[in-house]
């Protein structure tokens, strides 16, 4: 793969809550870089948590056509995105989702040549369907990213945000949301192979009870090239989630979840600027909640891409 494709840094993903950590991502080096990458695909991919009806049968797997894209400026100090996306379900409108975001990204070195760095991200998402506004949420990302050589990164991450949810999809559902993250980097031998790991904790606490819990998990993503434009990669996502209060007057007790999920794909660079992906997996959320409860196939088909629409000095 060419060197536009592949400037992904694993040390400073996010997690992989929404199966974006293997995107391409620019490593923006100079003030006045105008950055556009992204990407679109065609999958099955699991529907929103604010649709699922009552009944224990309903698919909660089924195709979606989506798109992630982001436009980043670095003015020096600080580097400022703008993000668009949108996630498309053929087979019934009120799933779709359209996302509008901002974010800053401030890094300051603690020691010299940046081996250590505290990174602030804020920001600000709002999500809406064809019916109108679902939720915002603002956010503020901490991470102490430590650099010990050119093989290992270690990173002490904590982020903390607060959603407001649309009172038309489900009431008691604003809720502070926490994520705690111990993430180790590693590049054997400064090579084409990179392997991230992660533990996880999570604390969320909603106006209802019964949306809150805390839970704790663990990923693994690793990606090393199989020819100079052919890359191979893979993620597995594990985590319990331990609810406060009980489900609802028919299941009477308290929600237990313990999600799995994995995937292995593969990235061919057509041109410098875009790769096309194709990935497949499995996700199982075994939860004592019927309604609540599901696996299957999951999978995209896409294409990534990066640009340098204008060149800082």
């Amino acid at each position: 793969m060419t060197p536009a494709c592949r400037r992904i840094s694993l040390s400073a993903a996010p997690v992989a809550l929404v199966l974006t950590a293997m995107a391409p991502t620019v490593a923006i080096a100079k003030q006045g870089d105008l950055v556009f990458d992204g990407s679109a695909w065609v999958g099955r991919g699991v529907v929103p948590p604010d649709v699922i009806d009552s009944t224990p049968d309903q698919d909660r797997i089924q195709t979606d056509l989506g798109t992630s894209m982001r436009l980043s400026y670095d003015t020096g100090p600080v580097i400022l995105r703008a993000l668009a996306g949108a996630d498309v379900f053929p087979v019934e409108s009120d799933y779709n989702r359209y996302r509008l975001g901002t974010e800053a990204q401030y890094d300051l070195a603690l020691a010299d040549k940046g081996r250590v760095k505290l990174r602030l991200i804020p920001g600000f998402d709002y999500v809406f369907s064809n019916n109108g506004r679902v939720f915002d949420r603002y956010r503020i990302d901490g991470q102490l990213i430590m650099r010990h050589n050119r093989e290992h990164t270690t990173t002490v991450r904590l982020r903390y945000g607060f959603r407001n949810q649309c009172e038309c999809t489900f009431r008691g559902y604003d809720q502070s949301e926490w994520l705690g993250e111990l993430r180790h980097f590693w590049r054997p031998g400064n090579g084409p192979t990179r392997i991230q790991g992660s533990l996880l904790g999570m604390h969320h606490d909603a106006d209802a009870q019964r949306f809150s819990y805390d839970g704790f998990g663990a990923q693994l993503i690793g990606r090393t090239a199989l020819t100079p434009k052919l890359d191979l990669y893979g993620r597995a996502y594990f985590a319990k989630r331990y609810y406060k209060a009980a489900f609802s007057n028919f299941y009477d007790f308290k929600r237990r979840d313990t999600q799995v999920r994995g995937s292995v794909g593969l990235e061919y660079a057509v041109a410098r600027n875009y790769a096309l992906y194709a990935e497949g997996g499995y996700t199982n959320n075994d939860s004592n909640v019927p309604t609540r409860a599901y696996h299957g196939f999951i999978g995209q088909l896409g294409v990534r891409w990066n640009f340098l629409l204008a060149q800082g000095s």
